[in-house]
């Protein structure tokens, strides 16, 4: 049947119009012997018209021949149902076909009959509404007069009616009665509603900066985080990949608007459901239990949220089932192949050999490989199986020497792994109820080699709802989340844990053996095996209870309390590993001792707030009134202990060391309160006031500067609802200004107890006491008892419009948020007061951007439609204001003046040649400021300020020497594009195409390190030669007459190289100043998702007992569009020492019965 179809399609109310289309199409049908069915496809095709209909009545296999020419669609349907109780119902460019009731012969089984009219408030009937019997696809629309008749399955149903702009009517009745259904007008189609601080307003009452993401943008990504989803959704949020990297069970982190304080990361207020929460918490959440998050970016709307969302609120609302609604059980799962990707072709042994040879020599060291040495290894790459490890890795008897094999480190290192996802849901209620009730549960293994059981991340949630109207003035509402996860990752030998085993993959020689002859592993493969794990264990449990009244008409209040309680275990295990000499003798490869680290962090945290509000209607006059009150208390407590020299290793336990064994401790509590008030005024849905004020108190300052007043104003007018519009309202359908400007508190960089004095211990201390220098205590330091909070206060401007029947959306915004009272150093005072002063309330700084939206929704047919979304968001950050003694350049020194992501450095004039020296070999321009030895191939630096040489200057802003700013590391106008396209097949169900892009228009990036190029020198110069080989990106390095012969004969002379001459030694650094020749472009665009998906017809799932039934496939991060190195990726720049990207390929499954 098409009456699913036909349903969708009159929702979009095409009903009514001056001319309509179906007066002036025309029409040409010439056909002999030919089938109704038949026919109406060739109207179909040759026309903007669709036929809806019951093929169970209407006789589609019927016969007819038909002659008309240029005719409109009347007198075609005329003559192709002559003769017949087929009767027909144009609305312009759709076509109902039914049959004459009077004609209709009675079925063998018995059947019931509904019939009513559908009309507005007003009175006015509605014309092609959707009356469908609730829980089937049985269904009609209404005729031209607002009537409809529909065969029922019983004497007792329920309808459901609709139409586009109303409110769904759900609607009980008894066949044999005539039933009228009045539509009201819904406010919350015609103009979205959105969830803000303690409470809703409709979108076009929002005049405080506020994005939306619902969950159908966000549904079925492969992603175990719910930060993750948010990419590129929302113009205003800014990511960047945590410091780890990509690890299992890792999130992005993200900021709303940008930096907004000088020292500390931003993230923002995450609010779930009402309550209070932060990062960790969101990320715990059950991503597909989310229904919409709502981002609160400016002071204006976050302002009675206080000091705790000085920037920005992630408000979170989860699913919950829906009133009169028959329980459904959903099961969503997906199956994930992860790939890692951007990772780079690594030199050959022979390759490298002869390089790195040359890299000794031009540090003016002995080369480490002879021609021998290189012979065998070229011939073990032609002929592999000619020679055993025995032949290449050398045997001196106390130890193994020089390896001479081939080996692809990065190959070796990674692999390919299976992740999976799995949710279960049962939501439903009853007519004053309802609940939910869902448990997930995710597994996400890592791409690291031999470690497979010890790089890994799960996690299970379970959340349960359910709320009742206890009265008809209460609603009682209980929620309770629970989310236990599990982190392992392999001890490394090297500082930074597992990423630092993907920085050994470019460092190790490829003369280096993956295994000994003995089949020991060598390095850090048998220390990551066997050195040990971390393990760390998290639970997160919420308890919710609300209560909402409705005291009289427009009067309601609203009481929650909340207790979370967050219990983490912290085990690493380290344990000793040996290798095995020729001799037979062992040797401790890692250099550790055995031993446990333990540690259990309690968290727990309670809040109690209550708000009241009033609304009063004086005819075009609206005015609302809240206000409320909050208080919450954090306690945190943690135990940690170390024991060492372990009798056994498998056991998990301090109770098995003998050696030393140490414990601490640490505790810190804290608690707000804060009164808040709001009040909004507008006039005829014109013009729009918006008051708020917050009192905040906070137990991290002293007496006396613990509390604040912050407030915020803002207005908007809604030009569209002018008379003067009308005429421009049919191209500009919705115009709206809005402008806002409020402060708030920031307490975030103030730890606790600092107006307390505290006594700080030393070990060591300069006196010695029974043969013993012991810890001693030191004297306090200065306070500041005036110390306050910082406040950050926000100018917001913005425009909203709907074009073209609403299809076209456009919201601009600008914003100038100033920071100010930030907490700095203080006047310096005379060294004879024998202490440091206090820092102080006296810094500023400024982040001015904008932010763009644009959506475009249409149809091409009434089965096929698409839409497309664009965002882009800039802004940049100034310090203003700062009590600094000088202007440093050090990247974490701050002076006014100085913007955020500025990179000072030194501009290239090409490579030095024999030019560029005297007679005597003497540098014409001096850069022995840098380095003392200079050659051709080094790095030609430009005199900027004519001295003859190059210097640094004193290394300040005021006297930066041959240095200047030479570009900006801040991700600059950050984008996102969003495709999506749908196709409605004729009785066969829906397929679905989206296409998410994600990416940076302007970053700078400067590289440096061995990640970059080998010839920085220093330990971790290893075989990360990779440009050279880099099929997008190729880019050789320095060689002239003076190089081995073997390079020269592999790889031949290059004096106009991108490169310098690569050093062994730390001496390769002074090339790699930074300077302008190694600034490369870090936009980009990618490819962060693609998912195609199918839903099967209902009637087809039906008969399996099903009521929705969808299959899809999702990629992630399918590909990136750089001008980077392709083995860098430019979402995580760094120096090589973090987990990779990794491309996910899924498919899924959600199943509703």
């Amino acid at each position: 049947m098409k009456l699913f179809t036909l349903f969708f399609a009159c929702s979009l109310g095409l009903a009514h119009a001056s001319e309509s289309y179906a007066q002036t199409a025309i029409v040409n049908v010439e056909v002999q012997n030919k089938t109704v069915g038949e026919i109406l496809k060739k109207i179909e095709k040759q026309s903007d018209f669709d036929f809806f209909f019951d093929n169970t009545l209407i006789d589609l296999n019927r016969r007819v021949s038909v002659t008309s020419r240029n005719s409109d669609i009347f007198k075609v349907l005329e003559k192709v149902f002559k003769g017949t109780n087929v009767k027909y119902s144009v609305l312009d460019k759709k076509i109902v076909l039914t049959i004459n009731a009077d004609n209709v012969q009675t079925a063998q089984q018995t059947t019931f009959k509904v019939t009513g009219k559908v009309v507005d408030e007003n009175g006015e009937e509605i014309i092609g509404a959707s009356v469908l019997e609730k829980g089937t696809i049985n269904g009609t629309v209404t005729d031209m007069d607002g009537n409809f008749e529909l065969k029922v399955s019983g004497k007792e149903v329920i309808l459901e009616v609709s139409y586009i702009g109303y409110s769904k009517a759900i609607v009980k009745t008894k066949a044999g009665t005539i039933t009228k259904v009045v539509l009201k007008e819904d406010t919350e189609v015609l103009d979205e509603v959105v969830v803000v601080a303690y409470g809703t307003q409709k979108k076009s009452n929002l005049t405080g900066s506020v994005d939306v993401v619902s969950s159908k943008e966000m549904e079925n990504r492969p992603v175990t985080s719910a930060s993750s989803m948010l990419q590129g959704k929302a113009s205003s949020i800014t990511f960047s990949t945590p410091a780890g990297g990509n690890a299992p069970g890792s999130a992005p982190t993200l900021q709303i608007r940008g930096q907004a304080a000088l020292s500390e990361t931003t993230p923002p207020l995450v609010v779930i459901d009402g309550i209070p929460s932060d990062m960790g918490a969101f990320n715990a959440l059950n991503p597909n239990e989310i229904e919409s998050i709502s981002i609160l970016k400016d002071a204006a709307a976050s302002a009675v949220y206080g000091a705790r969302a000085p920037y920005g609120v992630l408000l979170v609302t989860t699913k919950m089932g829906g009133r009169n609604e028959k329980a459904v059980v959903t099961y969503s799962g997906n199956y994930g192949i992860v790939n890692p990707i951007n990772m780079p072709k690594t030199l050959d042994s022979y390759t490298f050999g002869v390089i790195r040879n040359q890299s000794y020599i031009n540090a003016r060291s002995q080369a480490p490989f002879t021609d021998e040495d290189l012979d065998i290894i070229r011939d073990n790459i032609l002929n592999p199986g000619k020679y055993s490890l025995a032949d290449l890795v050398s045997d001196s008897g106390n130890m193994w020497g020089k390896s001479l094999v081939n080996t692809d480190w990065m190959n070796i290192m990674l692999k390919s792994s299976f992740r999976h996802q799995h949710d279960l849901s049962l939501k439903g209620g009853s007519e004053k109820s309802s609940y939910s009730v869902s448990i997930g549960y995710v597994y996400q293994p890592g791409i690291l080699n031999f470690v497979e059981d010890m790089d890994n991340y799960s996690r299970f949630n379970i959340n349960a709802a359910i709320e009742s109207d206890v009265a008809n003035w209460l609603k009682v509402t209980y929620r309770n989340r629970y989310s236990f996860a599990v982190t392992k990752e392999p001890v490394s030998e090297y500082a930074g844990g597992r990423q630092r085993m993907f920085d050994y993959a470019f460092g190790a020689w490829p003369t280096s053996p993956l295994q000994y002859p003995d089949g020991s592993y060598a390095g850090i493969i048998a220390t990551s095996m066997n050195g040990g794990m971390k393990k760390n264990m998290g639970h997160r449990l919420d308890n919710i209870l609300a209560f909402d009244f409705k005291l009289a008409e427009g009067w309601t209040a609203h009481v929650d309390g909340t207790w979370r309680m967050n219990f983490s275990d912290y085990q690493t295990l380290r344990m000793p590993v040996y290798g095995t000499f020729p001799s037979g003798d062992e040797y401790l490869i890692n250099g550790t001792e055995s031993s446990i680290d333990k540690a259990t962090a309690s968290n727990q945290y309670w809040t109690i707030q209550g708000y009241t509000a009033y609304q009063l209607q004086l005819k075009r006059h609206s005015f609302r009134i809240q206000l409320g009150a909050q208080a919450e208390e954090n306690t945190y407590r943690k135990l940690s202990g170390t024991a060492k020299e372990l009798f056994v290793y498998d056991m998990e336990s301090a109770h098995i060391a003998q050696g030393n064994r140490t414990f601490d401790d640490s505790i810190n509590d804290w608690a707000t309160a804060g009164f808040f008030g709001r009040f909004n005024y507008n006039w005829a849905e014109r013009y729009f006031v918006e008051v708020n004020g917050r009192y905040d108190g906070s137990g991290r300052y002293s007496r006396g500067n613990r509390w604040g007043f912050f407030p915020s104003v803002f207005g908007a007018w809604n030009m569209s609802n002018e008379p003067f519009w009308e005429k421009l309202r049919d191209v500009v359908n919705y115009a709206r200004v809005k402008v806002s400007y409020g402060t708030l508190g920031n307490q975030g960089n103030s730890a606790g107890y600092l107006h307390i004095p505290t006594m700080e211990t030393a070990a060591q201390g300069p006196w010695i006491i029974n043969g013993k220098r012991p810890t001693y205590v030191k004297t306090p330091g200065l306070l500041n008892k005036v110390r306050t909070w910082e406040k950050i206060t926000t100018f917001d401007l913005g425009l909203e419009a709907r074009f073209l029947n609403n299809q076209l959306s456009m919201e601009l915004g600008y914003f100038n948020r100033c920071s100010w009272d930030i907490i700095g150093p203080p006047t310096p005072l005379p060294a004879v007061l024998g202490a440091n002063a206090p820092s102080v309330n006296n810094a500023e700084l400024v982040t001015k951007g904008f932010e763009a939206q644009l959506s475009w929704r249409d149809k091409i047919t009434s089965r096929l439609d698409y839409s497309i979304g664009l965002n882009l968001a800039d802004a940049t950050t100034e310090v203003t204001k700062y009590n600094a003694t000088s202007k440093s350049l050090d990247s974490n020194k701050w002076y006014a003046g100085k913007k955020f992501g500025d990179i000072w450095g030194y501009e290239v004039d090409g490579l030095l040649t024999k030019d560029d020296f005297d007679a005597n070999g003497k540098l014409l321009i001096d850069q022995s400021k840098i380095h003392a030895n200079w050659y051709p191939g080094d790095i030609k630096y430009k005199d900027l300020d004519g001295d003859g040489k190059i210097t640094p200057g004193n290394s300040t802003a005021d006297e930066p020497g041959d240095r200047r700013i030479i570009g900006n590391s801040t991700p600059r106008f950050r984008y996102g594009i969003n495709l999506a396209l749908g196709y409605e097949f004729e009785k066969a169900g829906r397929l679905d195409l989206s296409m998410f892009f994600q990416g940076v228009a302007k970053r700078d990036v400067f590289m440096s390190g061995s990640f970059f190029f080998f010839g920085t020198g220093g330990s971790d110069s290893g075989s990360s030669a990779v440009s050279i080989y880099d099929n997008k990106w190729h880019k050789d390095f320095y060689r002239d007459e003076t190089c081995n012969s073997r390079l020269l004969e592999l790889m031949g002379e290059n004096k106009n190289a991108f490169f310098p001459r690569p050093y062994e030694t730390t001496e390769g650094n002074k090339n790699f100043q930074t300077n302008t020749r190694f600034l490369m472009n870090g936009a980009y665009l990618r490819m962060k998702n693609l998912q195609l998906s199918y839903t099967l017809p209902k009637q087809w799932v039906h008969k399996v007992g099903m009521s929705n039934c969808r299959v899809y496939f999702s990629g992630e991060n399918l590909f990136v569009l750089s001008g980077l190195p392709s083995y860098i990726d430019p979402e995580s720049v760094n120096n090589g020492r973090m987990y990779p990207q990794q491309a996910v390929y899924s498919f899924g499954a959600n199943i509703s019965f």
